[in-house]
């Protein structure tokens, strides 16, 4: 059977492939350089500090939120801008000898461009990206906006509802005027006439033209909402295992190494990464058995910590 039969209605909560993987670079590596943008630290600050915690929560953005559109406008400007500067530069064999080169035109564009890269973090200050953040401890799906009739609230006042009441459904939508189609996991509240605003459409990849990345995606949160469980063993989780108590005490009867993917490249990873997502367009998703997961990944890849990636 098809995995596109997986259209029309909600997914169940359940894991075939139990395989999970995502490659992450070192931090020594991010977040590093800011370039032009003086506040650009301000990007990164979690008032909740929900990133903070990995072992904790998975956030996910809800999108749809008109005053972060309204960042689009400058950025077209901007780029426009740019191009009639670099169209000007390229004539510039071409002036005459009373048609200099537009100074004028580079300096308002530069400080234009300079000015809203810089206003970027204020408006993320001013308004924040809607998000939804789900709680591997409480087993609770938090928003940090308000959502109306709700009835709980957490610990840090939103709103939140039960994890055992959100359900997704894969979606196949138009990306574009030409009619390009991609699938979208949809994660929603299963009473979506009550909670309309608990809607969120994931986007789980540039080019998702293949649902498995949705499936892929799905089955993931399903088995990180899962506390009765250790946390998968992948690179974003390392350094944070030991603060999830089933998981500390898993890694201890486990014997596993105190540092394994930290050891390993940015590009190593990433061929780990291809190398599932194969594995994964072969098996059965309508199969009742499902795979075993890799609890030991040091006995299948070795590290190879003279590929890792360094400042320079």
């Amino acid at each position: 059977m098809s995995i596109y039969n997986y259209l029309g209605g909600p997914l169940a909560k359940k894991t075939i492939f139990n395989k999970y993987f995502n490659a992450k670079t070192s931090k020594s590596l991010t977040r590093k350089f800011g370039g032009l943008c003086i506040l650009y630290d301000w990007l990164y600050i979690d008032k909740l500090g929900l990133k903070a915690q990995p072992q904790r929560f998975q956030v996910h953005s809800c999108g749809n939120d008109p005053m972060r559109a309204l960042i689009f406008g400058p950025m077209f400007l901007g780029f426009c801008g740019s191009l009639v500067v670099a169209l000007d530069i390229m004539l510039i064999p071409f002036h005459g000898e009373d048609d200099a080169f537009h100074w004028w035109l580079l300096y308002l564009v530069l400080g234009f461009n300079l000015t809203f890269l810089n206003l970027q973090p204020l408006w993320d200050r001013m308004a924040p990206p809607k998000l939804a953040y789900f709680d591997r401890q409480t087993g609770m799906v938090g928003y940090t906006f308000d959502i109306p009739d709700c009835e709980a609230r957490d610990e840090f006042g939103n709103c939140c509802f039960d994890w055992r009441d959100m359900q997704c459904s894969l979606i196949n939508e138009s990306t574009s005027q030409s009619g390009s189609r991609a699938f979208f996991p949809r994660l929603s509240h299963k009473n979506i006439d009550k909670y309309p605003q608990t809607k969120m459409t994931i986007v789980v990849t540039e080019l998702a033209q293949n649902p498995i990345y949705c499936l892929l995606f799905w089955e993931r949160l399903v088995r990180f909402m899962d506390n009765t469980k250790p946390l998968p063993d992948i690179p974003e989780y390392e350094g944070y295992r030991h603060l999830d108590s089933i998981t500390a005490e898993f890694d201890k009867q486990n014997n596993r190494p105190e540092v394994y993917w930290r050891d390993m490249s940015f590009a190593q990873q990433t061929e780990i990464y291809d190398e599932l997502y194969a594995e994964a367009y072969k098996i059965d998703w309508y199969s009742d058995e499902p795979q075993p997961e890799i609890t030991k990944p040091w006995q299948r890849w070795t590290p190879e910590p003279e590929r890792k990636q360094t400042l320079n």
